[in-house]
């Protein structure tokens, strides 16, 4: 076994025993810096590579909307729901999380 697949079998033990990086390392005899360093390694190498692609878009292209409405259930007003959150921004802006 190699010493990249060595580590990155470590690292995925690592994400299932629930421990800190830290702890980790130490209880496997190595550095938390090293150890750091493969994380970031097989994450980069594994999980991105697994996650679903992304498309990638010329930023020309891409037409970022000003204003996006979200719409709750049609059956419900939102004015007999608590606010939850509010927010006043700068302009006169209100946003109401419900």
């Amino acid at each position: 076994m190699s010493k990249k697949e060595e580590m990155f079998t470590l690292v995925e033990q690592w994400r299932e025993s629930g421990l800190t990086r830290t702890s980790f390392a130490n209880q496997h005899g190595f550095g938390s810096e090293s150890f750091n360093y493969w994380c970031k390694k097989q994450y980069n190498e594994v999980v991105k590579a697994q996650s679903p692609a992304v498309m990638t878009l010329a930023k020309s292209s891409i037409k970022t909307p000003r204003f996006v409405e979200i719409t709750s259930d049609p059956g419900v007003s939102p004015k007999s729901l608590p606010v939850r959150m509010e927010f006043e921004l700068s302009g006169g802006i209100h946003i109401k999380i419900y």
